[in-house]
Order: C-alpha cells, then sequence, then structure tokens
C-alpha cells in the first residue's frame, strides 16, 4: 500500500489560523498514523488499569470473600492498614504507568507531527521508539514546571497567610488571599506561555530539562501573547467540537440518565484520543514558527538544501 507523502513546507512566519490550517492538514494527509499514535497508549493505559484492577479484587475476595458472604468478624486493624498500604501501592503504580505511557505518547506525536511537517516519511514504531527515548526528558520538564509553579503559589500563599495572622482583620485577610491568587493566576499563565514548546525542545533536540525551559523561554520571548492566542483558540476548537460529538452522539441517542453518562464517558475518551494530535502538532508547528521568526530557521534549512558545490 502506497504511504502518503508530505511535501516541506514553505517555511515563513506564520499566524495563529496559519499553523491551525498546517495541522489539520497534516492530520488529512495520515490520519491513521496520528490516532494510532494518540489511541495505542489510551488502550494500553485502560489495559493495565484493568489487570491491575482485577488482580486487586482477586486478592481482596480471597482474603475477604468469606467474610462478606458469610457474615464473618470485620478487617482487623493489621488487615486494614494492609488495605490502604495496597491501596496506596496500586495508586502509585498507576500514576507511574501513567506518567511513561503519556509521556511516550507525547514524544511520538511531537516527533510524528515534526516528521511530517518537515516531509519526512514516518511510521508508528518510529515515532514510538523516539517518544519513548523523549519520555524521562518531557516528565523532567513537567515535573520542574510543577514544581516551579507551586512554590510560587505556596509564597504567595504562605504571605496573605502571614498577613492575615499579624493583621486579624477580615477586610485585610480577603485583600490578601485575593491579591495572592490573582497574582498566582497571572504568573502561573505568563510561565506556562513561556513554556509552552519546552517539551517539543526536549523531543526534538534531545535537550535536557533545565535547558529545554531556558531554551522556551527564550524562544517564546515577545511571542507570548501569540502562545497564549493560540492556546485560546484550540481551547476554544476543542469544547465546541467536545459539544458537538456530545450532542451527536449522547442527547440523540437515549433518554435514560445512566446510559447517558456511560456514553458521555466513552465520547470523552474518544474525543481526547482525536483531540491530542491537533495539540501536539500545534506546538510542533509553533516551535518550527518560533525558531523561524528568531533563528532564521527557514535560510537555514534552504542552504542545507542548495547542492554541494564539490
Amino acid at each position: 500500500m502506497a504511504v502518503a507523502t508530505t511535501p516541506a513546507p514553505t517555511l515563513r512566519p506564520l499566524g495563529v489560523g496559519d499553523i491551525l490550517d498546517r495541522v489539520f492538514n497534516m492530520y488529512r494527509g495520515r490520519p491513521l498514523l496520528f490516532l494510532g499514535l494518540a489511541a495505542i497508549p489510551y488502550l494500553l493505559f485502560v489495559l493495565v488499569i484493568g489487570v491491575l484492577t482485577l488482580i486487586g479484587l482477586a486478592g481482596a475476595f480471597a482474603t475477604f470473600g468469606q467474610r462478606l458472604t458469610g457474615g464473618g468478624p470485620p478487617p482487623t486493624t493489621t488487615e486494614l492498614v494492609g488495605i490502604i498500604g495496597a491501596a496506596f501501592v496500586f495508586g502509585l503504580i498507576v500514576i507511574i504507568v501513567a506518567i511513561v505511557i503519556f509521556s511516550a505518547q507525547s514524544g511520538a506525536l511531537i516527533q510524528a507531527a515534526a516528521d511530517r511537517y518537515n516531509g519526512r516519511d514516518t511510521t508508528i514504531g518510529a515515532a514510538f521508539r523516539a517518544g519513548l527515548r523523549a519520555a524521562p526528558r518531557i516528565f523532567g520538564v513537567g515535573l520542574l514546571v510543577f514544581l516551579a509553579v507551586a512554590v510560587v503559589w505556596i509564597v504567595l500563599l504562605g504571605i496573605a497567610g502571614i498577613l492575615a495572622l499579624v493583621t486579624q482583620q477580615t477586610a485585610v485577610t480577603v485583600l490578601a488571599f485575593f491579591a495572592a491568587i490573582v497574582v498566582g493566576l497571572v504568573i502561573t499563565i505568563y510561565v506556562a506561555a513561556s513554556w509552552l514548546v519546552a517539551p517539543i525542545v526536549a523531543s526534538l533536540e534531545g535537550t535536557g530539562p533545565t535547558t529545554a525551559l531556558d531554551r522556551s523561554w527564550k524562544l517564546t520571548g515577545g511571542h507570548r501573547w501569540r502562545v497564549l492566542g493560540l492556546q485560546l483558540l484550540l481551547g476554544i476548537i476543542q469544547v465546541v467540537l467536545s459539544g458537538l460529538i456530545s450532542a451527536l452522539f449522547v442527547i440523540g441517542f437515549t433518554q435514560d440518565q445512566t446510559v447517558r453518562i456511560i456514553l458521555q464517558q466513552v465520547v470523552n475518551f474518544a474525543a481526547n484520543i482525536l483531540w491530542a494530535p491537533v495539540q501536539w502538532a500545534a506546538f510542533t508547528v509553533f516551535y518550527y514558527d518560533l525558531r523561524v521568526r528568531k533563528e532564521a530557521f527557514d535560510l537555514q534549512v534552504a542552504a542545507e538544501a542548495l547542492p554541494n558545490p564539490s
């Protein structure tokens, strides 16, 4: 079967609308590639969680099944501690599995989008191999961003709490926490815009998390309003499409509330699979646009395409 190819794009500064236009063109060109990269990790995650849940339920039934069915004595304190410990381990395993799977998914979608945007062919296997290699760096970026934002909020709320304790005045307390929340939101939005392309940098350039954050900060300098515009437009499109899909497949099918809830979860699951390629491809194309604007990446690519005079 012939594989669809994508010619290398004419690199130039792009508007937000141009970025999305190129993203949807890539998506239409290889829908099975992007859907496979998005769907396989979700299905693998569901499968792993399902197996772990069945193992946990089988162990619990083997331990407490007779008591529950035969009216035996309640669990002892030691057994309750064991249950809590098992639940903690289960939650920890779920978190680790989610980090590994979805970091690899992000890296795979980034690599596939970069390859298709630059006119290179790729496969699901090649993209996933690149995603697995990039997964630790992508996770490191996410962890550092989370810690940075968490520190900001802890400091701001801590200052507001100290002011409230010192003054013991309701008006000052309300004003202090209101100001802390507003400043925290502004800083969070600013940081999110500044580090938007850090996962792309970490994946495509192979840099460590701190270097990727620093490079992303420099690339987005002077373009943070465009970052916010892109994220806002993506959010609006996602909400509209999710609403339309829900209206078509949930509201129109049944009036039973239980069935609606189940269908809604299925629709949300499918919508996440459909949307993940759009989001990561948009961020990837935006990364190249920033490089064109700030590093003359288009001229670099054109120079590399010139024939060797020797």
